[in-house]
């Protein structure tokens, strides 16, 4: 028996499937952004209060981006843990997104 080449060197594939990959998270990032409700998003976060949620300031902007980074390194240090949720880690980088450009709103005035 005989080894056919491929048509995709081997070295080639690791760069393909990350491209891949890549494009499905920025495809789960966008789904995840166009859906977002900020209300039902920031509610598990018992350290915001619903007046701090509901508040149009940057100084709550900046609380609530503070509390999903707090959340976000708690998840990246489960990483390899079976508690690790990697549903949960996308929800809190689409709520990081989305806070980030809404604190960038607030300052800018628009």
């Amino acid at each position: 028996m005989t080894h056919r080449e491929t048509s995709t060197p081997a070295d080639a594939r690791p760069a393909r499937f990350s491209t891949a990959a890549g494009g499905a998270l920025d495809a789960a990032l966008a789904a995840g952004l166009s859906g977002y409700d900020r209300a039902s998003a920031l509610a598990r976060f018992h350290r915001l209060s619903p007046e701090m949620i509901a508040a149009e300031s940057p100084d709550a902007a900046r609380a609530a981006l503070r509390e999903i980074e707090r959340a976000m390194r708690a998840e990246r240090a489960r990483s390899g843990h079976w508690s690790y949720d990697f549903d949960r880690h996308i929800s809190l980088l689409v709520a990081h997104r989305a806070e980030t450009a809404r604190l960038h709103r607030l300052l800018n005035g628009a």
